[in-house]
């Protein structure tokens, strides 16, 4: 798993600066859920990882502690989160 120290030129320096921002490799992915209800729960639990004391040196953890930012990757489609239990 990446960190963001593995972009970072000089370790001393707490913030990537905005060339080696660029240069980081972002998780991609979607959650969907079925109600805007499930969200909100959702938005909650990354509100509350982020206020944790975790490592959030990791990229990815780093992205879903700051989900509850925006929430663009929280998709709320009742029939396609139900099509995908049915798999």
């Amino acid at each position: 798993m990446k960190k963001y120290d593995d972009y970072k030129k000089d370790k001393t320096k707490n913030d990537l600066s905005p060339e080696e921002l660029k240069k980081v490799e972002w998780t991609k992915y979607k959650i969907i859920v079925p109600s805007e209800e499930d969200k909100d729960s959702l938005m909650d639990a990354f509100k509350h990882f982020h206020d944790a004391e975790i490592d959030t040196n990791f990229v990815p953890v780093n992205q879903l502690a700051h989900e509850y930012l925006e929430g663009y990757s929280i998709i709320v489609d009742k029939e396609l989160f139900e099509k995908l239990n049915k798999q």
